[in-house]
Protein backbone atom coordinates (compact mmCIF):
# COMPACT_ATOMS: atom_id res chain seq x y z
CA UNK A 1 0.00 0.00 0.00
CA UNK A 2 0.96 3.35 -0.56
CA UNK A 3 -0.14 6.28 2.13
CA UNK A 4 -1.43 9.10 -0.23
CA UNK A 5 0.37 12.11 1.42
CA UNK A 6 3.78 11.28 0.15
CA UNK A 7 1.98 9.64 -3.46
CA UNK A 8 1.56 10.53 -6.75
CA UNK A 9 -1.46 9.52 -9.12
CA UNK A 10 -3.17 10.69 -11.60
CA UNK A 11 -5.97 13.29 -10.85
CA UNK A 12 -8.76 11.06 -12.61
CA UNK A 13 -8.13 8.98 -9.25
CA UNK A 14 -9.26 11.81 -7.56
CA UNK A 15 -12.45 12.09 -9.63
CA UNK A 16 -13.50 8.12 -9.29
CA UNK A 17 -12.46 8.51 -5.29
CA UNK A 18 -14.95 11.57 -5.14
CA UNK A 19 -17.59 10.62 -7.86
CA UNK A 20 -17.18 6.49 -8.83
CA UNK A 21 -16.03 4.50 -5.70
CA UNK A 22 -19.07 3.40 -3.59
CA UNK A 23 -20.18 5.90 -1.56
CA UNK A 24 -20.37 3.90 1.80
CA UNK A 25 -16.33 3.88 1.49
CA UNK A 26 -16.21 7.17 1.70
CA UNK A 27 -18.97 7.06 4.53
CA UNK A 28 -16.50 4.87 6.58
CA UNK A 29 -13.71 6.97 5.62
CA UNK A 30 -15.75 10.48 7.54
CA UNK A 31 -16.48 8.01 10.03
CA UNK A 32 -13.06 7.19 11.26
CA UNK A 33 -11.87 10.35 10.16
CA UNK A 34 -9.30 8.05 8.91
CA UNK A 35 -8.56 5.19 5.76
CA UNK A 36 -8.66 7.37 2.93
CA UNK A 37 -4.78 5.87 1.84
CA UNK A 38 -6.07 2.56 2.21
CA UNK A 39 -9.55 3.01 -0.07
CA UNK A 40 -7.63 4.81 -2.23
CA UNK A 41 -5.42 1.75 -2.86
CA UNK A 42 -8.30 -0.59 -2.81
CA UNK A 43 -10.05 1.74 -5.80
CA UNK A 44 -6.39 1.85 -8.27
CA UNK A 45 -6.00 -1.65 -7.28
CA UNK A 46 -9.65 -2.21 -7.98
CA UNK A 47 -9.54 -0.29 -11.33
CA UNK A 48 -6.04 -1.41 -12.74
CA UNK A 49 -5.70 -5.17 -11.37
CA UNK A 50 -2.19 -3.72 -10.78
CA UNK A 51 -0.30 -3.19 -7.39
CA UNK A 52 1.21 0.06 -6.57
CA UNK A 53 4.82 1.03 -7.47
CA UNK A 54 7.42 2.07 -5.13
CA UNK A 55 9.74 4.90 -5.91
CA UNK A 56 11.79 5.88 -2.92
CA UNK A 57 15.42 6.08 -2.39
CA UNK A 58 17.01 4.79 0.20
CA UNK A 59 17.46 7.48 2.79
CA UNK A 60 15.01 7.70 5.26
CA UNK A 61 13.21 10.76 7.31
CA UNK A 62 14.12 11.41 10.70
CA UNK A 63 12.52 13.61 12.96
CA UNK A 64 13.67 13.06 16.44
CA UNK A 65 11.32 15.91 17.62
CA UNK A 66 8.65 14.77 16.66
CA UNK A 67 5.65 13.68 18.74
CA UNK A 68 4.47 10.39 19.52
CA UNK A 69 2.75 8.88 16.06
CA UNK A 70 -0.71 7.76 14.73
CA UNK A 71 0.56 4.50 14.16
CA UNK A 72 1.53 3.94 17.61
CA UNK A 73 -1.99 4.03 18.79
CA UNK A 74 -3.45 0.18 19.43
CA UNK A 75 -7.09 2.49 18.56
CA UNK A 76 -6.02 3.81 14.96
CA UNK A 77 -4.48 0.37 13.83
CA UNK A 78 -7.87 -1.00 14.96
CA UNK A 79 -9.57 0.92 13.12
CA UNK A 80 -8.34 0.64 9.87
CA UNK A 81 -7.90 -3.12 10.56
CA UNK A 82 -12.37 -2.68 10.20
CA UNK A 83 -11.78 -0.46 7.36
CA UNK A 84 -9.78 -2.92 5.14
CA UNK A 85 -12.34 -5.30 6.61
CA UNK A 86 -15.06 -3.16 5.30
CA UNK A 87 -13.43 -2.27 1.99
CA UNK A 88 -13.45 -6.07 1.38
CA UNK A 89 -16.89 -6.27 1.77
CA UNK A 90 -18.03 -3.75 -0.12
CA UNK A 91 -15.79 -4.60 -3.14
CA UNK A 92 -16.82 -8.30 -3.12
CA UNK A 93 -13.04 -9.65 -2.78
CA UNK A 94 -9.11 -8.27 -2.19
CA UNK A 95 -8.37 -6.06 -4.72
CA UNK A 96 -4.93 -5.35 -2.76
CA UNK A 97 -2.55 -7.16 -4.98
CA UNK A 98 1.11 -8.71 -3.13
CA UNK A 99 4.67 -6.87 -4.97
CA UNK A 100 7.25 -5.61 -3.55
CA UNK A 101 8.63 -4.08 -6.69
CA UNK A 102 10.55 -0.62 -5.92
CA UNK A 103 12.00 1.41 -7.84
CA UNK A 104 14.96 3.57 -6.45
CA UNK A 105 15.86 7.21 -7.73
CA UNK A 106 18.42 7.60 -9.87
CA UNK A 107 20.42 10.03 -7.51
CA UNK A 108 20.12 6.94 -5.43
CA UNK A 109 23.99 7.09 -4.44
CA UNK A 110 24.30 10.94 -5.26
CA UNK A 111 25.67 12.65 -2.35
CA UNK A 112 24.45 16.35 -2.91
CA UNK A 113 26.56 19.42 -1.89
CA UNK A 114 25.99 21.03 1.73
CA UNK A 115 24.78 24.10 -0.13
CA UNK A 116 22.25 21.98 -2.61
CA UNK A 117 20.54 20.43 0.47
CA UNK A 118 18.73 23.25 1.68
CA UNK A 119 15.58 21.29 1.24
CA UNK A 120 16.71 17.26 1.44
CA UNK A 121 19.28 17.94 4.83
CA UNK A 122 16.82 15.69 6.67
CA UNK A 123 16.21 13.00 4.29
Amino acid sequence: MVLTGAAFFHKNYAYLYTHIMPQAIRDKVDEYINCEDIAMNFLVSHITRKPPMKVTSRWTFRCPGCPETLSSDIEHFNERHKCINFFVQVYGYMPLLYTQYRVDSVLFKTRLPVEKQKCFKFI
